[in-house]
């Protein structure tokens, strides 16, 4: 059984774990998620026991240390798989990690003028996309700065005032992989079907870079 780690605040303002952790917890009922809101996790010898790492902590908390930057960037490069959801990006506060992760958040427009449309990027269906079909969620739209030298594949976007914006990339970094998506605001919206299916299908993807050796 493969064992990942997920990591955000349990009393997180705006983004508590428990819910959603629980709720990727059902869709990879395959491996055995570690829920934790203690950063320097990975700053340790722990991080060598887990293939799948998951982002989900907050922007107001603070940065990561220079340790459990060196450890995440390490676990990553050296083959680990990273999936960060919606304020999993937050590790941006290390420019390190939000160049690992290829991509800066700016902004969002209020919550409240949602939902959102998902539909599949431009260019070839990556592995992440198979069998996911275009959705409408309650979500915010995060925007971002993308990394012009990351070498990122844009496979999800939305629409907002009549303009596209990227919702989901993924990259690899060394030896691993990265793959990312802003859906994610809360509980329910792990329980959409077809974000349901991206996340599985990226936790896949991930991994089977591992197998790639």
């Amino acid at each position: 059984m493969v064992k990942a780690l997920m990591f955000g605040k349990w009393d997180a303002r705006y983004h508590p774990l428990y819910e959603p952790g629980e709720k990727v917890k059902e869709l990879l009922a395959e491996s055995c998620i570690s829920m934790t809101d203690r950063p320097e996790v990975f700053d340790s010898d722990a991080l060598k026991q887990y293939r799948l790492c998951i982002l989900y902590g907050e922007f107001d908390e603070p940065a990561f240390g220079n340790g459990e930057t060196a450890g995440l960037l390490s676990f990553v490069s050296a083959g680990g798989g990273l999936l960060v959801l919606h304020n999993g990006i937050s590790v941006q506060s290390r420019s390190e990690l939000g160049q690992m992760i290829g991509g800066k958040f700016l902004s969002h427009p209020p919550y409240e003028q949602l939902p959102v449309i998902y539909y599949r990027g431009k260019g070839s269906v990556h592995p992440v996309m198979e069998g996911v079909s275009d959705f409408c969620a309650e979500d915010e739209a995060y925007q971002f700065q993308l990394d012009p030298l990351a070498d990122i594949q844009i496979v999800m976007e939305y629409q907002y005032e009549g303009k596209s914006y990227p919702a989901a990339w993924v990259r690899r970094y060394g030896k691993g992989r990265v793959a990312y998506c802003c859906a994610g605001h809360n509980g329910k919206s792990f329980e959409n079907p077809e974000f349901g299916k991206w996340i599985r299908n990226s936790a896949s993807w991930l991994l089977s870079g591992q197998e790639e050796g």
